[in-house]
């Protein structure tokens, strides 16, 4: 069996349909550590789901790594559903190659930040990979700041286009997460679950303003099906006790 399709038959065992406690860890929580690393800090978390960015290993597949990361990934039984935040250009070729990246790695969707221009290539790739392109929130300034950005930009566009939440991001913009997944609704393909205070700093989940019942309360209006993501970007020497506290309290929630 092809290593991708693999992977997903795995995921689709192990967790079925729509679940809120699918839930992973994004890889750039622990930026600080190596691909090991990072896999030994999952670990500590009781989890077995990454998104990876490509500050553990490149968004190519032709990397000379890459056949040894996907060995690592199966040897410690880690499911990775995700990969990014990835640009995307007008570049065909480029953008190509992410998608391979993504079939090679069994995932459902790449988080991005796509430039205008690339939305005629990535309306192709969507359909012929059959993964999804998440459009990610970044705070304010960000090309997908608020949640009328995201819909502007997936207006009539292939469902498989849409939006990786991320509620800490929210928080920053001035908007309610459980406001932003009921606007967008079911283009919520992914989720980055983080909080933040109001006006201030990013917080441990549950600590700031995000309002994770809401978020797990809008998630399930919407039929959401897709993977949720811690992402936490404080201690990044070691932020698995932090991180605990939050999943813990995710867990509890839903």
């Amino acid at each position: 069996m092809h290593e991708s399709r693999r992977a997903a038959a795995q995921q689709k065992e192990i967790y079925g349909m729509a679940d809120l406690g699918r839930i992973g860890a994004q890889s750039y929580s622990f930026r600080k550590f190596n691909f090991e690393g990072a896999l030994d800090q999952l670990e500590a978390l009781g989890l077995r789901v990454m998104e990876f960015c490509a500050v553990h290993f490149p968004a190519d597949p032709a990397d000379p790594g890459f056949g040894r990361v996907l060995e690592t990934l199966r040897a410690r039984g880690v499911l990775v559903p995700g990969f990014g935040v990835e640009g995307f250009t007008a570049d065909r070729a480029a953008n190509r190659r992410k998608f391979e990246l993504g079939r090679a790695l069994g995932v459902e969707c790449l988080t991005a930040d796509p430039e205008p221009g690339a939305f005629c290539h990535l309306e192709e790739l969507v359909d012929e990979f059959g993964i999804r392109i998440a459009i990610h929130n970044h705070g304010p300034g960000a090309r997908y700041d608020k949640a009328a950005d995201t819909l502007r930009a997936v207006d009539g566009r292939h469902p498989f286009i849409g939006a990786c939440v991320d509620t800490g991001h929210c928080v920053r913009s001035g908007e309610r997460p459980a406001d932003v997944i009921a606007a967008l609704g079911p283009r919520v393909l992914s989720v980055h679950l983080k909080d933040w205070k109001t006006g201030g700093e990013e917080t441990i989940l549950g600590e700031g303003d995000a309002d994770l019942p809401g978020v797990a309360t809008a998630l399930r209006a919407a039929g959401f099906s897709g993977p949720v993501i811690m992402e936490y970007e404080n201690s990044p020497d070691g932020p698995v006790a932090d991180m605990r506290k939050g999943l813990e309290l995710w867990n509890r929630l839903i």
